[in-house]
């Protein structure tokens, strides 16, 4: 019985993690030294319930939001994705395997040979017990991408985290093609 009451008692927030260009080869070239206008964002995002008596309901669409820095003080958004409410069962884990096209085509990072990609998730979670309230789920990572190789830094997926210092920088909207 005490083993019971504890998996009630004290639920644990889910967990979040994903994976950027997955199965994709990653082209970064520039053809005739003009900038493409745009491109595609492969993920695939991965939520797991790590609650093993207790399921979750999230009751508002969860926001997806890809964005890159051209620099280190500004982060320009490139693609917006949202993924509808749901329930998430005991112990269960969901993925979404998606793409996006993007509305820009992201910059070296200056001073380096990196494209630095932000990936940040932004929602709400309910217990699927009596009485809970919504707890706000607002999560980021950094994923980055080698320009000359096309490859990314890191392999597999990469867990979101609660956004530091770095979720303060200033926002701008994407270039406009030209």
């Amino acid at each position: 019985m005490p083993v019971l009451v504890a998996l009630f008692a004290s639920p644990s927030s889910p967990s979040f993690s994903v994976n950027l260009f997955h199965n994709q080869t990653l082209n970064l070239t520039r053809a005739n030294g003009n900038s493409p206008t745009n491109f595609a964002i492969h993920f695939d995002l991965k939520l797991k319930n790590e609650n093993k008596a207790i399921g979750l309901h999230y009751p508002d669409q969860i926001n997806i939001t890809f964005s890159y820095f051209p620099n280190v003080s500004t982060l320009a958004i490139l693609a917006d994705y949202k993924l509808d409410s749901f329930y998430q069962g005991n112990g269960k884990t969901k993925r979404v395997r998606d793409m996006v096209e993007t509305n820009g085509f992201p910059t070296v990072l200056e001073g380096t040979n990196m494209i630095v990609f932000r990936v940040d998730l932004v929602g709400s979670f309910r217990y699927k017990k009596v009485g809970t309230k919504r707890h706000k789920v607002e999560l980021g990572c950094l994923v980055g991408v080698d320009s000359t190789t096309s490859n990314k830094m890191q392999k597999g997926f990469i867990g979101m985290v609660k956004p530091g210092l770095d979720s303060k920088l200033k926002r701008k909207p994407p270039p406009d093609p030209p």
